[in-house]
């Protein structure tokens, strides 16, 4: 994950496009892609099923769209994502049978419930999605004020007033996003004025975030850290979140995750630091300020694990800061 120490780095843009002609191959995608579970395919014939897939990423945004001749219904978890999503057709329902479902209408975007897992039953047809990567969103939210980011919960629907100047964005940014030439400051613009739009639409409630049932004790910890991770947090106190020993907690990262709760906790702080250091403006801001709202205390050593991490000081982040999207 380092970066090169000769200047800033930026994700590069990936396009990746996949198409099936077995239901099997398809049901390994949405597992992949989406954390799918007893993911299952109406039978259409060994002829009549394709599956359509396109994902354009820059790390921080992807733009999707799958199409489906079959229906299909399962479980999905996307991992520390915020998603849109809206159905050409519509009928798709999201949480089935439970008090909170919604049939999702033509053309116009829900948010994908957050850090739980959800049923859905989808029609055959074409469903387009934004996924945000959950650091970069929450650091969005919080920009321009001296709060650190948190999860947020946006509703799943919105009144469809909220969505129209949201839906403007889309279609006059989508074409320049699904260019992978699209790079630099003008992808960095483009993303921050969709994620401005999402929110402005879909504005965040008071957190409510909680482990599902299934949620893993390596789950359950790590909703725990990114929820708090300003905090100055102990083993003990993230080991009794997950609901296991501080052994347990201790072993299970490092099976899982390849090294400790600490250090897992520390990579946390960087990430959102260093969105914290490309979203803000150097001249109302500090490195010392975004350092603190993240968790760290000691910037001699801050700056020497940022350095560490992505090849350059954290002053030299903020001088590059993501522009300013113009409206």
């Amino acid at each position: 994950m380092n970066a090169a120490p000769n200047g800033p780095s930026r994700p590069s843009v990936r396009d990746v496009a996949r198409t099936l002609s077995a239901p099997q191959d398809a049901v390994a995608l949405l597992r992949e892609v989406l954390r799918g579970r007893d993911v299952r395919f109406a039978d259409v014939g060994a002829d009549g099923f394709r599956f359509r897939y396109r994902s354009v990423s820059d790390g921080r945004v992807s733009l999707r769209t799958t199409g489906t001749t079959a229906p299909f219904a399962g479980h999905l978890a996307p991992e520390r994502q915020y998603v849109l999503a809206w159905t050409v057709e519509g009928g798709t329902v999201v949480d089935p049978g439970r008090p909170v479902e919604v049939t999702m209408l033509p053309s116009v975007p829900i948010a994908f419930p957050a850090d739980r897992e959800f049923a859905v039953e989808c029609v055959a047809g074409t469903l387009h999605s934004v996924h945000f990567g959950a650091d970069y969103l929450e650091a969005v939210a919080a920009r321009g004020t001296d709060a650190a980011p948190r999860p947020l919960s946006l509703p799943v629907t919105v009144d469809p007033e909220r969505l129209g100047a949201l839906q403007d964005v889309v279609r006059a940014l989508a074409p320049a996003l699904l260019d992978r030439s699209t790079v630099g400051e003008s992808r960095d613009a483009l993303d921050l004025l969709l994620a401005e739009a999402v929110l402005a639409a879909f504005e965040p409630m008071p957190d409510g975030h909680v482990p599902g049932p299934r949620a893993t004790s390596v789950e359950r910890a790590k909703t725990f850290m990114h929820a708090r991770f300003d905090r100055q947090l102990t083993v003990p106190e993230i080991a009794g979140a997950a609901d296991v020993s501080v052994r347990t907690l201790q072993e299970t990262f490092q099976r899982h995750e390849g090294c400790t709760p600490m250090a897992f906790l520390r990579e946390i702080r960087l990430e959102k630091a260093r969105l914290g250091l490309q979203l803000a403006d150097p001249d109302t801001s500090s490195v010392a300020a975004v350092a603190i709202s993240c968790g760290f205390r000691h910037m001699g050593r801050f700056s020497g694990a940022y350095r560490e991490e992505f090849g350059e000081y954290p002053g030299e982040t903020l001088r590059h800061r993501v522009p300013t999207a113009v409206r």
